[in-house]
């Protein structure tokens, strides 16, 4: 194994406090109704537009238009982007297991549907110096479950699919291992439950980040 990649929420950190607060902002802006932990975590996965997308659906913001609607968008992204960690945090034992996989001379990336800048700033403050390549939305390159940047991350530090391997948390992580033909580890720790996964066909290999680190420490 010369590489381990890993999706960002849900995965590494739990990121759903302020995901949550910027999509209220906007949300408050409108008159919509508030979305709580358990709605953002359902509407996160594909990227942030479709997460408000998701929101307004259900929360009925007023006088939206097309325009409007891009209005918002921007309310959010501002928002989010000026209050990106202040309730993030890595999930329990992600820093030891980060931590070891280095020791191991293994090469780690984050690829992640969150723009980009936003992603930088999150890795940056919560897990510097910790990997050899991060992304987030990129020009050029579809979001998730399209492979094409994981295998683009996987090119810059010199590891092919059967080197490496893929960690997620949802059923847009799946997708993405299967298309890419990389072996996948997802877990349950994050954003879908065991049993949602379970409904979508999905095996969950990890319920915590300490069982990642056995599968991840087994493979040679």
């Amino acid at each position: 194994m010369k590489a381990v990649f890993f999706d960002l929420d849900g995965t590494l950190l739990n990121t759903l406090p302020d995901i949550r607060a910027a999509i209220n902002y906007a949300l408050r802006a409108y008159d919509g109704k508030e979305a709580d932990d358990e709605d953002v975590r359902r509407y996160v996965g594909h990227g942030l537009h479709r997460a408000l997308s998701q929101a307004v659906i259900e929360k009925e913001p007023k006088g939206l238009d097309e325009n409007e609607m891009s209005l918002m968008f921007a309310l959010m992204l501002n928002a989010y982007r000026r209050h990106p960690i202040e309730g993030t945090v890595p999930y329990p034992g992600i820093a030891e297991l980060l931590s070891a996989l280095k020791e191991r001379g293994i090469k780690l990336g984050v690829v992640s549907n969150k723009e980009d800048s936003i992603v930088q700033e999150i890795i940056d403050g919560l897990l510097p110096d910790t990997f050899d390549f991060v992304s987030g939305e990129r020009q050029g390159f579809p979001l998730k479950p399209d492979p094409s940047l994981l295998l683009y991350g996987l090119g810059k530090v010199g590891a092919s699919c059967g080197e490496s391997v893929y960690v997620g948390d949802s059923e847009v992580d799946a997708e993405t291992g299967r298309r890419a033909g990389i072996r996948t580890v997802i877990v349950s720790y994050g954003f879908r439950t065991e049993e949602e996964l379970k409904a979508s066909g999905i095996r969950s290999e990890a319920e915590n980040a300490y069982k990642l680190a056995e599968i991840l420490e087994s493979i040679p």
